[in-house]
């Protein structure tokens, strides 16, 4: 096969997902939202099985599928599994959408990289003044202790705008997720998925901290015992995603733009 043909083939095979797969993968999405993998301290709610899976969607259907599918699974979880959406809408955005939308971000660092550098600082800087500086005492919240607030704040989001503004996440992540050595993949797919929840942790905490006041002692803690949970969740989401992507690649669907399959 000469190198023109070898090109067009790989163009007719490289084509966005059909909306019956953005679905269907959303609906798996709500359903897994009924499964509870980590309880709110306090109660009230829970994490649900739909944040990894939600994660996974922009590595299966591409960038922009995956947020699609997201918002689906988003909206199916909100009704049929309300512990996991307590806020309603605001946590279907908060839940679903957020770590489908940082994942396809980062896994695509190339092309979305402005985008996404934006968008991390966007938050550092919203939950550095948010909620115990803006509004702050007029809401009734006391000024945490400096500079140690902030310097925990940074553990979730410093590391994440590192990546999206330099190499790593420009060239190295992108090379790595679509390249043939499968150690370099499933590490790039780790570092992707932790740099991305990470950061998305930091607004999906926020409402709860605003909503229930939390004391500035209790955001400490939180700041502390969250530290672990977020890579280890990162891991699983890892897990979940490196045999759902063999087992596509052995298929011989055609193939979704921008997938890592």
């Amino acid at each position: 096969m000469s190198a023109p043909t070898e090109v067009k083939e790989v163009t007719r095979r490289a084509r966005g997902p059909s909306v019956a797969w953005v679905t269907l993968f959303g609906a798996l999405i709500g359903v897994t939202a009924l499964v509870p993998i980590f309880p709110y301290v306090g109660g009230g709610g829970y994490v649900p099985l739909a944040v990894p899976f939600a994660a996974i969607a922009p590595f299966l259907l591409g960038p922009w599928g995956g947020v699609v599918a997201s918002i689906i699974g988003g909206l199916i979880g909100m009704f049929i599994a309300p512990g996991g959406f307590p806020l309603g809408l605001l946590d279907v955005v908060l839940t679903a959408v957020l770590p489908a939308f940082f994942v396809a971000l980062y896994a695509n660092g190339e092309r979305y990289w402005a985008l996404n550098t934006a968008c991390v600082a966007a938050v550092a800087v919203f939950t550095l003044v948010f909620p115990y500086y803006v509004p702050g005492a007029a809401a009734g919240f006391e000024t945490p202790p400096q500079p140690l607030y902030w310097a925990l704040s940074a553990y979730y989001w410093l590391p994440s705008l590192l990546v999206a503004v330099t190499p790593v996440g420009t060239r190295v992540l992108p090379r790595w997720l679509r390249g043939e050595d499968r150690g370099r993949k499933y590490l790039g797919i780790f570092i992707t998925i932790l740099v991305s929840l990470l950061v998305w942790w930091l607004p999906w905490t926020r409402p709860y901290w605003y909503l229930f006041k939390y004391p500035a002692a209790l955001a400490i803690a939180t700041f502390i015992g969250y530290t672990w949970w977020v890579p280890v969740l990162s891991a699983i989401t890892a897990a979940i995603s490196m045999p759902v992507l063999e087992a596509l690649a052995r298929t011989g669907l055609p193939k979704v733009e921008r997938a890592l399959w």
